[in-house]
């Protein structure tokens, strides 16, 4: 017997026996056949010797390979997939696409199934799968002093993300400082989510005008550009002979 595996057979038989002879593999191992002079079907692991003179036969063993196949879940890849020996310990790996995050392995066999790189024990055919989840990003929004915001929260890779300003009464829309913002200039408008983000809105304090119009008989002073909820002091002095 070669190694992988044994014979039982063998003995002292009469002239035209056919004698049964058998080869047992080893766990992991097949049977390849048989070689020598007389066997009847040396492919098969059970057949006959016909013992019409000495004889010496010998039985080969394989060591097994099997298949395994890798699958990846939706945002990443995988590497390691083939055919290997039995018994062989073999190396996979799974890399997550840009904004992904490894989950795991199933499937049996998998040394670690925690880790994006680990190994298999291939003592039979394997399938194994890998699987993959779009990050999270926190968006964080601030408001200055004159208004309020809204859309803060924890998005998914990618996401457009709706953003608004609201100006408190008195006040006005400046912008938004900070990355990702799709129109910094307007109210409502979206935050591209590829990371976590801080933006900020800024707000300012109204201004308005103020007109003065003198009638005849005399002056008026006060009139300029003031803010929202100013008391703008304003005086008007008559000409000579007017009140």
């Amino acid at each position: 017997a070669g190694s992988g595996g044994s014979v039982a057979g063998e003995g002292n038989f009469s002239h035209d026996t056919l004698t049964a002879i058998s080869a047992t593999p080893n766990s992991g191992y097949s049977f390849s056949g048989w070689s020598g002079e007389g066997v009847s079907d040396p492919s098969s692991a059970s057949t006959t010797v016909l013992m019409d003179q000495n004889r010496s036969v010998s039985a080969t063993f394989s060591l097994n390979a099997y298949d395994l196949t890798i699958l990846a879940g939706a945002g990443g890849s995988v590497t390691g997939e083939g055919n290997f020996s039995h018994d062989t310990l073999t190396v996979i790996s799974a890399t997550p696409d840009r904004g992904y995050s490894f989950n795991g392995w199933s499937g049996e066999g998998v040394s670690n199934p925690s880790s994006v790189s680990t190994t298999v024990l291939m003592d039979q055919n394997r399938s194994v799968s890998a699987t993959f989840s779009p990050n999270s990003y926190e968006l964080t929004l601030l408001a200055g002093s004159g208004g309020s915001v809204a859309g803060e929260g924890n998005f998914s890779h990618d996401t457009l993300t709706a953003i608004s300003a609201t100006p408190d009464n008195g006040y006005s829309f400046n912008g938004w400082s900070g990355e990702g913002v799709s129109n910094p200039s307007s109210a409502s408008t979206t935050v591209l989510m590829d990371q976590n983000r801080s933006v900020s809105a800024t707000f300012s304090l109204n201004s308005y005008e103020l007109t003065l119009l003198a009638g005849s008989g005399g002056t008026v002073t006060g009139e300029g550009n003031f803010s929202h909820d100013t008391l703008t002091v304003i005086s008007a002095t008559p000409d000579n002979g007017y009140s």
